[in-house]
């Protein structure tokens, strides 16, 4: 059987997916700071057709359809796991299931991908363009530097000791959430994390589904608050920052009126912020550059 190759740049779609679990083609577009779409949706074709990746494209007669989704096969879960020296095999073991992932839940890791291009656009590097005045600049998009890190992070010997930059905003998905014990029991979507002197400020996304009772509502925060109870004495954190991605208003009015509550019975030592804002708010900020305007209940107000 001949071997099937993969290019530099088709590793980085597969770590990306690894990553992310589901990304449109535009998203891995944007990723890789590519300015050709032909040459992306070519990458894609052929990791398609060489069984690395699964193209989820469902169209619809008569109407404008959204970009394919890609996802990783087998294969391209064992190139993961046999390319680099550290990997997560409990993680790899839960997205081998990804194939049955509802439609939902899909959405939501793109959304959360959309997050991370917001918070972190992507850096373009100023060139000149020799065929114009010498004094005018143009700018191009010179890829991501999540993949970086995370291949960097692959490479490390399981057993050294992680080191957090001082002064350095880190974002991070559960396929290589750190050692911090709230990950495990409230289970974001995404989690950043900044160190200063003053202590590590902890910030943890939720994505909230379209059709979310009210019930499962309730149940989330009462699970945030049983762990805070639980480990707000952590000596590490200096603060805590939770941002919950609505489907729409009413959801953020029911939240605004659930929390008070529990908050009033919430005796940690360290601040708790909550945020909330809709989806439409991201992709206004993301396609018109318009802020969002968070709605923010804290503990110390």
């Amino acid at each position: 059987m001949a071997k099937k190759i993969v290019t530099g740049k088709q590793e980085l779609i597969l770590l990306l997916l690894y990553i992310f679990r589901f990304l449109n083609s535009r998203q891995i577009q944007e990723f890789l700071g590519h300015k050709d779409h032909r040459r992306i949706n070519s990458w894609l074709k052929d990791l398609t057709e060489k069984e690395y990746v699964v193209r989820d494209f469902k169209p619809i007669f008569g109407t404008l359809t959204k970009p394919a989704t890609f996802y990783l096969t087998a294969l391209g879960r064992g190139y993961i796991q046999h390319g680099y020296q550290y990997y997560f095999p409990k993680y790899l073991k839960r997205i081998a299931r990804d194939n049955k992932a509802s439609k939902s839940f899909r959405i939501r890791c793109q959304i959360t991908a959309d997050w991370y291009l917001t918070i972190f656009p992507i850096e373009t590097k100023q060139l000149r363009d020799s065929e114009n005045t010498k004094n005018k600049k143009i700018g191009i998009k010179t890829g991501i530097a999540i993949v970086d890190y995370i291949k960097t992070l692959l490479l490390e010997n399981v057993l050294d000791e992680e080191k957090i930059p001082m002064n350095t905003m880190q974002f991070f998905t559960p396929s290589y959430f750190p050692d911090f014990i709230l990950l495990g029991k409230i289970k974001p979507d995404s989690y950043i994390r900044k160190k200063t002197r003053s202590g590590t400020t902890h910030g943890f996304l939720f994505v909230l589904d379209a059709y979310i009772p009210r019930l499962m509502l309730r149940y989330l925060v009462q699970r945030l608050f049983t762990a805070l109870e639980e480990y707000w004495e952590e000596d590490s954190i200096h603060h805590l920052e939770f941002y919950i991605l609505c489907p729409n208003n009413m959801i953020i009015i029911y939240l605004r009126r659930l929390l008070p509550s529990f908050l009033q019975k919430y005796y940690g030592g360290k601040p708790v912020q909550f945020n909330f804002a809709t989806r439409n708010q991201l992709y206004q900020k993301r396609d018109k550059g318009k802020d969002i305007k968070w709605i923010t209940i804290s503990s110390e107000d």
